[in-house]
């Protein structure tokens, strides 16, 4: 094989690793499910519980929710030499919901964060010497704080179908000092879609979907790794026949 030979082979190679990366989930999974053209030369019966495990994949693409945010510098004090610093906090939080329907949808939310405590920050800066004091951050239920505040409406056509829920993470003058610099929370969403194809748990299984949220490193999913702290907050029911559904009313008609 001559030298021009070579090149075009590491060329065919670089294309194909290329395409690979760059498919979308949806395309993954369309090439190597069980019922893929790569796999249509085994006509031995596809076993029920891989039928489920394939579907229940599919779910996750399709339904998965969505988590983004806002987040901005603010200054806090700092065991520096000047005292002060900045840190980045976490402005809003919104979460969008594939396929959600007001009168349908279901969703359990667990929320936490770390706003500096002003009823804690007040105690020890009565009772520590000023250099000792540092800005208390224990974590704390958020969604009284957050889901009040909150709007829920549709998805942008361009970006899917569905409901958006969002909402800014409020000063409480005498309770909460500053909005929160991490994030975690947890979501267990379903659709009488899922269930009417047979999906017997939530997207994600049973403990949901969770995912942890920073300044520094942006909306990271936290899959399968413990979560102690968060798994001790209340958990909120959003259900179209309890209050809560109150808040996955949209209130845009678009």
């Amino acid at each position: 094989m001559g030298p021009l030979n070579w090149i075009i082979a590491a060329l065919g190679v670089l294309y194909l690793i290329t395409w690979y990366f760059q498919q979308t989930p949806m395309q993954k999974f369309l090439s190597s499910c069980c019922w893929s053209k790569p796999r249509a030369g085994n006509l031995a019966p596809i076993a029920a519980e891989a039928q489920q495990a394939e579907l229940n994949h599919l779910y996750g693409i399709l339904y998965t929710p969505r988590v983004s945010m806002q987040s901005r510098l603010e200054m806090g004090r700092n065991p520096g030499p000047l005292g002060l610093g900045a840190a980045s906090a976490i402005d809003s939080l919104t979460i969008d919901l594939p396929g959600a329907e007001p009168g349908s949808a279901y969703l359990k939310l667990s929320l936490m964060g770390d706003p500096w405590d002003s009823q804690l920050s007040l105690h020890l800066f009565r009772h520590r010497p000023p250099d000792e004091y540092q800005e208390p951050r224990p974590w704390r239920n958020m969604t009284p704080h957050w889901l009040p505040s909150s709007t829920c409406s549709w998805i942008p056509f361009k970006e899917g179908q569905g409901l958006r829920l969002s909402g800014p993470f409020n000063i409480e003058p005498g309770v909460l000092g500053t909005k929160p610099r991490t994030v975690s929370l947890r979501l267990w969403y379903r659709t009488p879609l899922t269930a009417l194809l047979g999906a017997k748990t939530f997207i994600g299984g049973e403990r949901g979907v969770a995912f942890t949220l920073s300044g520094n490193d942006g909306v990271v999913a936290l899959r399968d790794d413990p979560t102690p702290e968060l798994d001790r907050v209340p958990v909120y029911v959003l259900d179209a026949k309890q209050a809560g559904a109150y808040y996955l009313q949209p209130k845009d008609k678009t």
